[in-house]
């Protein structure tokens, strides 16, 4: 249990440094404040749909439900084009010019979706709209096998609902506000590895990194309790961030803001793996924060923190922006919060954890050829 001991001197340590407290919860509140207010009018037209359209073929006859679709994309602003080529049109999301391509096959009743994972939010809004057509056509499918002589008079009546739908408000989308309480929440928690990398560096500094191996006390959790400690004390200040936008601004977080408490938590974990891991391989606090410095604005910038890269309209930007672990958290919280999808979000949390592995097992090695 002395990992615990060691722990909770972690987080006093972390949460009585005023320094610390002024980065993680202050600077990004003013951010927040001043990008969301200085920008509100540009970003009006740069967070919809801006260089989002859609490919599409139709075998067989097109339906009347299918043009509804087309109807409905099309009013939010969203490009359509018919396509007759399907090599063709899968290069062309491949390549990023489209975020998504529609194979409809009116005489199998099979649709095909394939999005572009560079317009993550936007594809899946298509992939949203797309279901709630899918599911009209199935539920009249299964009402002509079972009594053919309705389906007149059912595809007339335009009042009643046959399937419970979840519609797409176009108004519901992120303002600038919104958007900079994300990109800054998961900025800044990216600059906890700061903190990890304190909590191993500071031993260098202070040359008591010998005095604690000397110690009776298990290595591993001496190692163990300053990761823990950290990843709280970041994680308590992430949310603190995210109340205080939510009360105050008046940010909006989704009707259920518990699942982004999760992933945000796997991001906390993340960064932090990644500062100890930097600073067992420096053994250097300077150099650990210089390099940190350099990478944390980079994932930033790719990650769509201070602008959405959709803006640059540049497709090999967008391709290299999915080596950001911050383009997935952030697509993730998006796609929750705006599209109810939960995919983007445990895709996030897979990735998090995932880093977060390699990164403490990284440590775990030095860690052990320390020690030994």
């Amino acid at each position: 249990m002395n990992f615990i001991i060691v722990a909770i001197k972690e987080i006093k340590q972390a949460l009585r440094d005023k320094h610390s407290t002024l980065m993680m919860v202050i600077y990004p509140i003013a951010l927040i404040l001043i990008l969301g207010t200085a920008l509100s009018g540009v970003f009006e037209d740069s967070i919809t749909f801006k260089y989002n359209k859609i490919l599409y073929k139709i075998e067989g006859e097109e339906s009347k439900d299918f043009n509804e679709f087309l109807k409905v994309v099309g009013d939010l602003g969203i490009g359509v084009e018919q396509i007759h080529s399907e090599e063709s049109a899968l290069k062309k999301i491949e390549d990023a010019s489209y975020s998504c391509y529609i194979d409809v096959n009116e005489e199998e009743g099979e649709i095909k979706l394939y999005k572009n994972n560079v317009y993550s939010f936007k594809g899946d809004l298509i992939q949203t709209i797309l279901q709630s057509y899918v599911e009209r056509y199935n539920v009249i499918s299964e009402i002509a096998i079972q009594n053919p002589k309705v389906i007149g008079e059912i595809l007339s009546d335009n009042n009643i609902n046959y399937v419970e739908e979840k519609h797409i408000e176009k108004d519901r989308k992120p303002r600038a506000l919104d958007y900079y309480a994300v990109t800054m929440l998961t900025m800044i928690m990216m600059y906890g590895s700061l903190s990890g990398a304190f909590s191993i560096g500071s031993e260098y500094v202070r040359n008591t990194f010998h005095r604690v191996m000397a110690s009776p006390v298990n290595k591993y959790e001496v190692l163990s309790g300053k990761v823990l400690g950290s990843v709280i004390a970041t994680f308590l200040q992430g949310v603190i961030l995210i109340l205080f936008t939510k009360y105050v601004f008046n940010t909006y977080w989704g009707e259920n803001i518990y699942p982004i408490y999760l992933l945000i938590l796997s991001q906390v974990i993340m960064s932090i793996s990644l500062g100890v891991a930097i600073a067992f391989l420096t053994e250097k606090d300077t150099l650990t924060t210089s390099l940190l410095n350099i990478i944390l604005p980079l994932i930033t910038f790719l990650g769509g923190g201070y602008v959405p890269l959709e803006q640059f309209n540049n497709r090999g930007l967008n391709f290299i922006a999915v080596l950001s672990p911050l383009k997935w958290t952030n697509d993730g919280i998006f796609d929750y919060i705006y599209m109810n999808n939960y995919e983007g979000l445990s895709n996030a949390i897979i990735i998090n954890f995932v880093i977060a592995m390699v990164f403490l097992g990284v440590s775990s090695l030095i860690y052990k050829k320390k020690v030994a």
